[in-house]
């Protein structure tokens, strides 16, 4: 996509040779990764390589052990207001509503209440669950609720989307139907996204370029061009050779690596 190689000159997060133990565990080391403005990156690798880790490092909830994260012009010490995280497991507080968990993040931020409401209702309403406003998350299904996490992290109108395998515990139905919003979503809002994932046909359907780490201690083993044509949600690429191409290089890649 034009807009997103033209925006790779501007850098809103930084990677730099960052390294990551934990007890005797090395669990990266001197990772580098580049992501563009507007640019959707994925990340794949064998279990246990630290893909998380690095998610939840450049978002600021771990420290580095060495090197550093640059997210804007801000290196990174702890969480920051331009980045938002999806988690896998939905993270939700379950005593309350679908309108105040979309409001949460807003109520951290000091939001008056009035502003804070509306802004939640078009979150909610971005995601497709308007009428749900007064349900509680144990009324919902999965897939709602994590409609829900992704309406509370739009809500504050983030620079950087990280998401963390959230498609994970969903079924392949409402899989396909939500990384089809969640491409819409990315267009109109032109953030930053890096998404973690097992799934290498969602990596390919979904990101601009595929960071592929290594074995632990994780390191950035490739980082695959997926050069499929936008707006994927409508142009059936799931069914082209191209597609079936470049999951299969995947593939090849991830096996050398076992």
């Amino acid at each position: 996509m034009a807009a997103v190689s033209a925006a790779r000159a501007a850098v809103p997060i930084a990677v730099e040779r960052v390294s990551k133990r934990f007890g005797a565990v090395q669990a990266l080391v001197d990772i580098e990764l580049r992501v563009g403005a507007g640019e959707f990156v994925g990340v794949i690798g064998p279990s246990g390589c630290g893909k998380t880790t690095l998610l939840k490092m450049i978002a600021g909830l771990l420290p580095v052990d060495a090197g550093r994260i640059v997210v804007g012009d801000r290196v990174v010490t702890g969480p920051g207001r331009e980045c938002s995280v999806v988690f896998q497991d939905f993270a939700l507080l379950p005593w309350a509503t679908v309108q105040k968990n979309v409001e949460f993040g807003l109520l951290l931020r000091g939001v008056p209440a009035a502003e804070r409401a509306q802004t939640a209702r078009r979150a909610i309403a971005k995601v497709g669950l308007s009428g749900f406003e007064g349900a509680y998350p144990s009324q919902l299904s999965g897939g709602m609720q994590q409609r829900v996490g992704l309406a509370r992290a739009l809500a504050v109108t983030p620079r950087v989307l990280l998401m963390d395998e959230p498609f994970a515990s969903i079924d392949e139905q409402t899989r396909r139907l939500f990384q089809d919003d969640l491409l819409r979503l990315w267009s109109e809002e032109r953030m930053t996204v890096v998404l973690v994932t097992h799934s290498m046909e969602e990596a390919i359907y979904l990101a601009d370029r595929v960071a592929v780490l290594s074995p632990r201690p994780g390191r950035v083993h490739e980082v695959l061009d997926v050069p499929l044509p936008r707006p994927r949600e409508t142009a059936e690429v799931r069914g082209t050779a191209d597609f079936a191409r470049l999951v299969d290089g995947l593939w090849k890649i991830l096996r050398k690596l076992q």
